[in-house]
C-alpha cells in the first residue's frame, strides 16, 4: 500500500502540456514513490515467528490513479497454539500489481483517501515438522512425523482502504486495511499452506499495512497566467 500526494499545482493556473493548454489543479505526473512496510517487521519484535518483509514502488497521475507494484519474501517457523506440528516456510518470493484511486483528488490537502485493488501471486516451500499423533484406542504416540518440503504457487486478490499523511517534504506515513480472497493454492495431499506468502494466514481474509514512504517528485511545468 503506497499512495503519496504529489505536487500541487495552484488554483485557476493554465498548464501547457503536449502543446495543449489545459486546467489542472495537480500535475499530471506526480513522481515516484518507495516505500517499506513495517508491520511485519514490528511483529517480530514481540514474538511472532512468521511475517512479510515487503518493499512498493509507485507512480502518481493527476494526484488520482496511483498503479502500484508490491513484492517481498516471506518466511514461517511457528507452532500454533494448540497444536502438534512446527509448520516452516522458506524464504519464499511474492509480489502484487494493482491501482489505488484517491477519492479526495481534488483536494488541496496534505495526504489522501484510497481505495484499491491488488492481484497477488506467491512461490513457496514449505513443511510440517514435528507432528504428534495420538491413538487412543491403541494407547499409542507417534511422534516425530513430518511432512516433506512441498513446492506451492498460490494466487489472490485484495481490496483495501488506506490513508497517506505527510511528514516531512517528501516523506510519508501510511496505513491500510484489506480484505483478501484466495483463489488458488496448490498443495501435496492434504497439506495446506496455512501460511501463504504475501497473503498471511490461509484462514484469515483480513490484513493490514504501516509504511513509512519516500516521494521523488518531478520538477514542476512551466505555467503561465491565466
Amino acid at each position: 500500500m503506497i499512495i503519496p500526494f504529489g505536487i500541487q499545482a495552484k488554483k485557476n493556473v493554465i498548464i501547457n502540456e503536449q502543446g495543449d493548454t489545459v486546467k489542472y489543479l495537480h500535475p499530471k505526473f506526480n513522481g515516484i514513490t518507495l516505500g517499506v512496510d513495517l508491520f511485519s517487521p514490528v511483529t517480530n519484535l514481540i514474538g511472532q515467528k512468521y511475517g512479510n518483509y515487503e518493499m512498493s514502488i509507485d507512480a502518481g497521475f493527476y494526484n488520482r490513479f496511483y498503479p502500484v507494484y508490491e513484492f517481498g519474501l516471506s518466511y514461517a517457523n511457528e507452532t500454533p497454539d494448540g497444536a502438534k506440528y512446527t509448520y516452516k516456510v522458506s524464504p519464499s518470493f511474492y509480489n502484487r500489481i494493482g491501482l489505488n484511486y484517491n477519492i479526495l483528488y481534488n483536494k488541496d490537502i496534505p495526504g489522501l483517501l484510497f481505495v484499491g485493488l491488488r492481484y497477488g501471486l506467491s512461490f513457496a516451500n514449505y513443511e510440517v515438522t514435528n507432528i504428534t499423533i495420538s491413538a487412543p484406542y491403541w494407547e499409542e504416540t507417534l511422534t516425530n512425523l513430518s511432512i516433506p518440503k512441498t513446492t506451492s504457487i498460490a494466487h489472490w486478490g485484495e481490496l483495501l482502504l488506506g490513508l497517506q499523511v505527510k511528514l516531512y517534504k517528501g516523506l510519508m506515513m501510511g496505513w491500510s486495511v484489506r480484505y483478501k480472497l484466495l483463489f488458488a493454492a496448490s498443495q501435496k495431499g492434504d497439506a495446506k499452506q496455512w501460511i501463504i506468502p504475501g497473503f498471511g494466514k490461509s484462514n484469515n481474509p483480513l490484513g493490514f499495512n504501516f509504511t513509512i514512504n519516500y516521494r521523488f517528485s518531478p520538477k514542476e511545468k512551466n505555467r503561465v497566467k491565466e
